[in-house]
């Protein structure tokens, strides 16, 4: 999220990079999203901070990165303090060993997709939009005012900072 890692790779690998521009670079070469990339043993993967719209890039190694599943997945969920690299989010310095999970061939090149900066998102009307919590008015303010995300977001919420409901 914003910025990635310095990845020095110690054995062949084959990846993909996705999501958001990061302007990643291999041994100081421009790395293309969306393309498979063969990286050999001693390369390094620099990937910098995010350009351009979205907030998230991911890193597709084929095979896959060797972490102890839970819950069906290899992701570590932070908040929970539970799964991923040793139990918990990948710190600096940290080995990550590749897995020889069986993958597929490379799928056909594909045009990567635009990421806005400005998104339009469906409201619901909820419990919480009783009147005890927000007027008619608030309702309308919400709907027609263009929200910024604040910098304390995250994949689990999002907040918005602009006017106060009344």
């Amino acid at each position: 999220t914003a910025a990635g890692p310095t990845l020095l790779f110690e054995t062949p690998a084959r990846i993909c990079l996705t999501g958001a521009d990061f302007s990643a670079k291999l041994d100081g070469a421009p790395v293309a999203r969306y393309r498979p990339t063969e990286i050999a043993a001693g390369q390094t993967l620099q990937i910098g901070r995010v350009t351009g719209g979205g907030m998230r890039g991911y890193l597709l190694v084929a095979g896959a990165i060797d972490a102890p599943l839970f819950l069906g997945s290899s992701s570590a969920f932070t908040m929970g303090e539970f799964g991923g690299h040793a139990g918990r989010a990948v710190l600096t310095g940290d080995t990550l060993h590749l897995a020889s999970e069986p993958c597929h061939d490379a799928l056909p090149a594909c045009e990567a997709p635009e990421i806005a900066r400005e998104w339009q998102v469906r409201v619901l009307y909820g419990p919480h939009g009783a009147p005890d919590f927000f007027t008619p008015e608030d309702i309308a303010m919400i709907r027609k005012t263009a929200w910024k995300v604040h910098y304390n977001s995250n994949r689990t919420g999002v907040r918005l900072t602009g006017p106060k409901p009344r």
